[in-house]
């Protein structure tokens, strides 16, 4: 029996260091890839109170000493480069940087002709300055001259890679866009949805009841879910906005807040000021199963985001449970818009309330309505197939995990 295709993926952060979206896509796709048979091993930044070395869910994870999660630097690109050439990594057969991850390894590419490299895009640098500056935050601006370092490091990235996964419609335009298109193939680029267990996301009316027990809510209560990172460009003091306006006119109204970070108390202080404190309830940080038991007692999933968004997992987790879910109006998650998507300005609570009501109002029976070629099982067919074609094209004629 043939040994497993052996892959490297670089991801600076993972759900060990914290909840969170870009987390979530790298670890769900590297245990997925795993369960099919590929050998993975994960190069990250340091783990606090993890050893450098285990196995979680039958990947390998390497958490390199001297490096933080928190960003790129020196010490992430010295790290990733030894770690790969001292311990026998570089004779994987293939590449897989989550962002900007694998950029340190670049330079041996000519030293492993051999090996497909292969960048997994969830936006740009020139999207992050423009999400920043349109979150109206004086701090965001004045942060946004880093991203703007940060463009050329990109563009000549790009050609160095074998194959550019976008993982939505939305990233795959914005690099097929001038000036980005000038340095992107455009035959190297694929979009590959990220990938949603629908085992863990699904319609639960246990869960929903359960949960609802717990908050001590009757199934009459109308239940906005939003959940997400807590910083100032997910538009949650948006979304509060509108809340305020249907909850101060009808009682019977409740936001559930999911996720943590830095802007918690600002969010609770403005709760508080509109008069709704008592009808908002934040969660923290939770698990994956804990979010998709959140959603299951929301009737309808708010994301007021004032970002550019790739292909958020907020959404395509609240439509694969059947919640209908009302988002800024330049949120793009496909080729088309999914059933169950409304989208609106954000900056318009009026608007934003109108909605919110407008979509409750029939409370349909819940039905996934998630996108199709967006379940975890369609994304990692998707990547196998193409790391299949790469390592065929080096002369490597063995499928991806013995297949």
């Amino acid at each position: 029996m043939s040994r497993p295709r052996q892959v490297v993926m670089l991801a600076r952060v993972l759900p060990h260091h914290g909840i969170g979206g870009m987390q979530a896509v790298a670890w769900d796709l590297a245990t997925a890839l795993a369960a099919r048979g590929v050998g993975v091993t994960v190069l990250t930044a340091a783990i606090p109170g993890r050893a450098a070395d285990f196995v979680d869910a039958g990947v390998r994870v390497r958490a390199l000493d001297g490096t933080s999660w928190r960003r790129y630097g020196r010490p992430w690109w010295r790290a990733t480069r030894r770690v790969f050439e001292q311990e026998g990594l570089a004779c994987c057969d293939l590449v897989f940087s989550v962002s900007a991850g694998g950029f340190g390894l670049l330079p041996l590419r000519a030293r492993l002709p051999q090996v497909p490299f292969v960048l997994q895009a969830h936006g740009t640098s020139i999207g992050e300055v423009i999400s920043k500056w349109r979150s109206g935050s004086a701090k965001a601006i004045a942060s946004s001259v880093r991203n703007l370092a940060w463009i050329g490091k990109d563009l000549l990235a790009y050609r160095q890679f074998d194959a550019i996964v976008a993982v939505g419609e939305a990233v795959a335009r914005d690099l097929s866009t001038w000036p980005i298109d000038r340095f992107v193939d455009r035959r190297r680029l694929h979009v590959i949805p990220n990938g949603i267990d629908t085992e863990v996301f699904a319609p639960d009316p246990a869960a929903r009841r359960r949960v609802r027990r717990e908050f001590d809510w009757d199934d009459a209560l109308r239940v906005v879910v939003s959940a997400s990172r807590l910083h100032r460009q997910k538009g949650l003091d948006l979304g509060l906005d509108a809340f305020a306006r249907l909850a101060q006119q009808e009682p019977d109204w409740r936001y559930l807040i999911v996720g943590e970070g830095p802007e918690l108390e600002p969010l609770q202080r403005r709760a508080a000021a509109l008069g709704v404190a008592e009808r908002v309830h934040f969660t923290g940080a939770v698990g994956r199963e804990r979010i998709a038991a959140y959603l299951n007692a929301a009737d309808v999933l708010l994301f007021t985001t004032t970002r550019v968004e790739g292909n958020p997992l907020n959404v395509l987790e609240a439509l694969a449970v059947g919640l209908p879910v009302i988002a800024s109006r330049h949120l793009a998650t496909g080729a088309a818009t999914p059933a169950g998507l409304v989208r609106v300005d954000e900056r318009d609570a009026a608007a934003v309330a109108a909605a919110l009501r407008d979509v409750l109002a029939a409370r349909p029976r819940p039905r996934s309505a998630l996108p199709r070629g967006a379940s975890m099982r369609e994304s990692v067919d998707a990547h196998l197939a193409l790391f299949d074609a790469l390592i065929a094209s080096r002369g490597q004629h063995r499928p991806v995990g013995g297949r």
